[in-house]
C-alpha cells in the first residue's frame, strides 16, 4: 500500500480529516458556548469550584457507570462469551473497551477539571460545565462509534481528547511560566 503525504497511508487521512474537523468544531463550540452562556457562580470560593468540579465530574463519567452496568449484564449472557474471554468485537468486548477508554480518559479530564477550577477566575468558571459538556457528548459519540462507525468514534475521541490537552497546556503556561490567557 503507498504511503501518503507527510507518509500516512491512504487510509489514515479520513481519519486525521476528522480530527482536525474535530479541532476546529471544538474551539467553535468552546467558543459559542461562553457567548451564549453567560452563567457566572455568585461566590467562587474553595467550596464552591470543588462543587463544581465534583458536579461536573459526575456528569462526565456517567456514560462510563452506565457501560458498567451494561457490561456486568452482559457478562450473564454465555454467548458473549469464548473460554473465559469475551468474543472478539462482541458488545460485551465493545463496551468493555469503552469503559476502559473512557476511564483512562477521565482521570485526565478530572485533573485538568480540578486544575481549571482551583485556577479560573470567576469570569471564566463557566468554561468548567461548557469542557464538561463536550468531553459528556464526546464519550456518548466515542461508544456509538465504537459500535456502528469509525469515523463517529474519532470524532468522539477527540470531542474527550483535544480539548482536555488543551487544558493541560493552558495549566502549564500559567503554573510554569506565570502566562495567563483568558479561556
Amino acid at each position: 500500500m503507498g504511503r501518503g503525504p507527510l507518509g500516512f497511508s491512504r487510509k489514515t487521512w479520513p481519519f486525521i480529516k476528522v480530527l482536525v474537523g474535530n479541532w476546529i468544531f471544538s474551539l467553535s463550540y468552546y467558543i459559542a458556548a461562553k457567548q451564549f452562556v453567560p452563567w457566572k457562580p455568585e461566590t467562587w470560593t474553595v467550596g464552591d469550584r470543588l462543587e463544581l468540579m465534583i458536579q461536573c465530574s459526575i456528569l462526565a463519567i456517567s456514560p462510563a457507570v452506565l457501560a458498567i452496568a451494561i457490561v456486568a449484564a452482559q457478562r450473564l449472557n454465555p454467548d458473549m462469551w469464548v473460554g473465559q474471554r469475551p468474543k472478539p468485537n462482541s458488545a460485551l468486548d465493545v463496551n468493555t473497551r469503552f469503559v476502559l477508554n473512557t476511564v483512562e480518559q477521565f482521570i485526565l479530564f478530572v485533573i485538568g477539571l480540578a486544575g481549571i477550577a482551583l485556577y479560573a477566575p470567576v469570569a471564566e468558571a463557566r468554561s468548567i460545565p461548557v469542557l464538561t459538556s463536550l468531553f459528556f457528548s464526546g464519550r456518548l459519540l466515542f461508544w456509538v462509534g465504537y459500535h456502528y462507525n469509525p469515523y463517529l468514534r474519532a470524532f468522539g475521541f477527540g470531542l474527550t481528547f483535544y480539548p482536555t490537552v488543551a487544558v493541560y497546556a493552558w495549566l502549564m503556561l500559567l503554573m510554569i511560566f506565570g502566562i495567563r490567557i483568558p479561556i
